[in-house]
């Protein structure tokens, strides 16, 4: 799939619907065992032609007006190299003739060559080893479409630094082997958790650069889109069934600015709202759904609400009166034993993320990831503090309280 690469800065103005999407990201492209070119080059990939019409124009310039150069087949497989600021991006052919094609015309082409072992083996042979897995023989066990293979390879995801970036690639050929009717049928049988992350380590900027990720889903894997995106999403179905979460987007995609318009608990049978926390759900991007931990009773539920940067905010509502639940007033910010703590004397607390764990009857685990600056003694300058508690939250009719409080990390 990739051809080259080096390490640079680019810029990339996409048009999606008419829209103009800028974007500046500092993307690391890795060889894959064919090479690197200088670092000042722009990466070519292997794509082949996508057109309703069976043939795609290749012109003279980045123009829909000039010459036609080559009419290219759907399913020609071609390098290309995107254009800053362009729509139109350079293609080479097999026959050697090149010219310039409108981008959404493009799609990424795989092989299983692409999953065989190379020089990037030992980076991710050492990843595999401590997952208990042989990485490529996995990954083309996925991109086969065996039903075990596919599970566990797509939930591989905690790779970081350089396995994280080769994984990627790695990925996106998965995906392009097995093709959108295959994704979509296997995803749609997963929960929703294991969507949402699949679509996290996929529809990155990372493993579909140089495209814009979400069109680029939804012009070449429409039914996947459609499953793991969207405006609008009813899910996360408490124990006994008659409860889910309900949130509407700004947007269809998960893009930076997309943020959450309505958020609701709903009765599944008849649609009505049995409490609306709009106002409380700060989610915004790749993180706009946020997540949903319900208690066994299915009379309390967790809600984790994430601004997809920093800030992660946790929420409790339980039922109160007839069918409505209530927010419950969470005070964690005076945490027990918190002020004895004497690193923390005249540090500013910058950003806390509070999750929800899991439900032990009334009692609710939590963790709490604190980022504290304050000022260096010795001169210019913050010195940054981080703290992890493990919190047990019992709630109950009174409302809730701290009943337990573990330092994990500092």
């Amino acid at each position: 799939m990739l051809r080259a690469g080096g390490c640079h800065r680019i810029a990339r103005r996409e048009h999606e619907g008419g829209m103009k999407i800028q974007n500046w990201l500092k993307a690391v492209v890795l060889g894959l065992g064919m090479g690197l070119v200088g670092s000042n080059a722009l990466a070519q990939f292997e794509g082949v032609a996508v057109d309703p019409d069976g043939f795609v124009n290749l012109r003279s310039e980045q123009d829909g007006k000039s010459k036609v150069v080559a009419k290219v087949k759907t399913g020609e497989v071609f390098e290309f190299t995107d254009s800053e600021g362009s729509p139109w991006w350079r293609v080479e052919l097999g026959s050697g003739k090149s010219g310039w094609m409108y981008y959404d015309r493009i799609k990424f082409h795989a092989t299983m060559d692409d999953l065989k072992d190379g020089d990037v083996a030992s980076e991710m042979e050492l990843y595999g080893k401590s997952k208990g897995v042989n990485y490529f023989a996995l990954a083309r066990k996925a991109a086969q479409g065996d039903a075990a293979g596919m599970k566990r390879y797509f939930g591989l995801n905690d790779t970081d630094g350089a396995a994280g970036e080769i994984h990627a690639a790695m990925i996106n050929s998965v995906v392009h082997l097995l093709g959108d009717e295959k994704l979509s049928a296997f995803l749609a049988k997963q929960s929703i958790e294991y969507q949402l992350d699949v679509r996290s380590q996929w529809m990155s900027e990372v493993a579909l650069w140089p495209f814009e990720p979400f069109g680029y889903a939804q012009r070449h894997f429409p039914k996947t889109a459609k499953l793991l995106l969207g405006k609008e999403r009813v899910a996360w179905a408490s124990p006994d069934g008659k409860y889910a979460i309900r949130k509407v987007f700004s947007d269809w995609d998960a893009r930076e600015n997309v943020k959450v318009d309505t958020a609701q608990i709903v009765d599944k049978t008849t649609g009505g709202v049995v409490a609306d926390f709009s106002d409380l759900d700060i989610g915004m991007g790749v993180s706009r759904e946020g997540r949903a931990l319900w208690a066994e009773d299915s009379q309390k539920v967790a809600l984790f609400v994430h601004d997809g940067l920093q800030h992660g905010n946790l929420l409790v509502f339980q039922r109160a009166r007839g069918v409505m639940f209530e927010n419950v007033e969470l005070d964690l910010d005076e945490l027990p034993g918190r002020a004895g703590d004497k690193q923390l004397k005249g540090a500013k607390l910058i950003f806390s993320r509070i999750e929800p764990l899991r439900w032990d009857g009334d009692v609710l685990m939590v963790q709490r990831h604190d980022y504290f600056e304050k000022p260096n003694a010795d001169g210019p300058g913050n010195t940054g503090l981080g703290r992890t508690y493990e919190l047990k939250v019992k709630v109950d009719g009174e409302g809730a309280s701290v009943v337990g409080v573990e330092v994990l990390a500092e």
